[in-house]
């Protein structure tokens, strides 16, 4: 029997998972519920309960909070999160916390049915653990393996930065052996794959380790041994990672691999460098290259790449809450990028995250918790585990959609009055480039006739108004910093510092030098 409580503070949502989980099956038991984080800890206490399904957005004690609690003194309670696609950002908070479910509302019966079994296997494997008390040396020796395989883990990872060896394997190395890290990345999930008996085998056979890496299901640690004799060590080392490759692709599709390998290393407590390594020779692979077997190799260089010029365009229509045109600028933007001969998967990453960055800062103006510059913990953490176009590609089309309808309520162009519109948009993007024709393709009116009606209905042309936003800003910065003239104009969206001062003096009748020392 496996117990289980909601916690959610809108009943009706928890009468609904509650009739969905009754389907399940008579093994699974409610046992409670709670509306906050604060009861939710006294449930917890009261009941005991082995699962846990909980919303983020709560009073009391958010979602945050709750995780990082239990965390701390709960860390054997199974936790199902229940968010919605805006609160991308708490995906962070869940992975830090070993959640062993995210389900994105609105969700089926067959989602949260298959984030319950996921817990009830995870408790069935930890329960089968604990049972087995091992009184052979057989089975001690082995416990001693898989702790040092967790400590080897966390070493690749960075957590951890000591190794003290239990099992007999890892303490009969010694200065005669060196390693090679081969990290794998799959678009698909690793997890059952690998857990196969006979491919591990085959594996261990050819001289590899294997380390199941606990942050992430796509990607798996395979640890290469040798003593220091091997005569032609790039054809061993060759030969080694094509034995490797093969036996995964054998029960894992080829084009969905991808193997990244370190350099050699001396020592054990090396291998969170070799895996720096690994993730770079993953990270440079040519997004049009067919080689799925990544060696790294230093001074890797990185290519400058225009920049998308619809980018404002794409800005605009999320903030302004058009889904449709959002994605069609988003495929746009990705059949662009993939265009690009020399794009690598680095490369890729950088551009989305200048994108990503962009959004952020436009979120920053509506959303006290959203800092302008600060970073996207949902993005970064896909950064640093996705290394194929296509996976990058989904976030995205999950996530901008998403962030539109989040925009669409605000109605931030929702005024009945086109000029008014178009001001909003000048007022607030001041600092970019400003063009009749820009303005006209993103409010879908003629150049011409958006020129005529700007001018009727505020009395001004439409370049003056533009001009007028700019020095009001430039006449702010004067005084309140000590930027340098040219550094002020570029900021205000004037690359040619000679036709700022023009329109500084026309419009205030002075130089800026002169406004400044006023």
């Amino acid at each position: 029997m496996y117990t289980y409580i909601i916690i959610d503070d809108e009943p009706l949502i928890r009468r609904g998972m509650l009739k969905k989980l009754k389907a399940f099956s008579e093994e699974a038991k409610f046992v409670g519920e709670a509306d906050n984080g604060i009861d939710a800890l006294e449930l917890i206490q009261k009941v005991n309960p082995d699962i846990i399904f909980t919303d983020m957005r709560m009073p009391e004690m958010d979602g945050k909070i709750l995780l990082k609690t239990l965390q701390n003194n709960f860390p054997e309670k199974k936790i199902i999160v229940i968010s919605g696609y805006s609160d991308f950002e708490y995906m962070q908070e869940a992975i830090s916390a070993k959640v062993v479910g995210y389900l994105l509302k609105p969700f089926n019966r067959e989602e949260i049915h298959s984030a319950l079994q996921k817990a009830i296997n995870l408790i069935d494997q930890e329960r089968a653990y604990q049972q087995k008390l091992e009184t052979t040396e057989t089975e001690k020796e082995e416990i001693k393996y898989q702790s040092d395989l967790q400590i080897l883990n966390n070493i690749i990872l960075g957590i951890s930065k000591n190794f003290e060896p239990k099992s007999t394997k890892f303490q009969n190395f010694d200065e005669s052996h060196q390693f090679i890290l081969f990290t794998l990345y799959s678009t698909i999930s690793l997890v059952d794959y690998l857990n196969d008996s006979v491919l591990i085998q085959n594996i261990r056979t050819n001289g590899f380790i294997n380390i199941q890496n606990t942050h992430s299901d796509n990607i798996y640690f395979f640890l290469l041994y040798y003593e220091k004799n091997v005569r032609d060590l790039q054809q061993f080392i060759s030969l080694k990672s094509d034995l490797l490759y093969e036996s995964i692709s054998n029960v894992i599709p080829k084009d969905s691999l991808y193997l990244g390998i370190s350099k050699t290393k001396k020592t054990l407590l090396q291998l969170n460098e070799a895996y720096t390594e690994t993730i770079s020779a993953l990270n440079n692979r040519l997004a049009t290259d067919i080689n799925n077997i990544l060696f790294y190799k230093e001074g890797q260089t990185t290519f400058e790449i225009a920049n998308w010029e619809k980018t404002d365009e794409l800005l605009f229509h999320i903030e302004s809450g058009h889904s449709d045109k959002v994605l069609e600028l988003t495929t746009d933007y990705f059949n662009f990028i993939c265009e690009i001969p020399s794009l690598t998967i680095l490369s890729l990453k950088n551009l989305c995250n200048d994108l990503i960055h962009e959004v952020r800062n436009m979120l920053s103006n509506y959303f006290d918790t959203i800092t302008k510059d600060s970073p996207s913990s949902s993005f970064d953490s896909m950064l640093e585990t996705v290394f194929d176009i296509e996976s990058i590609k989904s976030y995205f089309f999950q996530v901008l959609p998403s962030l539109t309808e989040v925009f669409r309520e605000k109605n931030i162009y929702g005024s009945e009055n086109l000029i008014d519109n178009i001001k909003t948009y000048i007022i607030k993007n001041y600092n970019k480039e400003i063009t009749l024709n820009k303005i006209a393709t993103l409010f879908f009116i003629n150049p011409s006739y958006c020129s005529y009606l700007f001018k009727e209905k505020t009395g001004e042309n439409f370049n003056d108004f533009v001009n007028r936003i700019r020095i009001e800003k430039a006449k702010h910065l004067l005084k309140s910093s000590s930027d340098k003239v040219y550094k002020i104009a570029k900021t205000l969206g004037y690359d040619n510092t000679k036709y700022f001062f023009r329109v500084f003096k026309k419009v205030t009748g002075y130089t800026p030098e002169e406004y400044r020392m006023m």
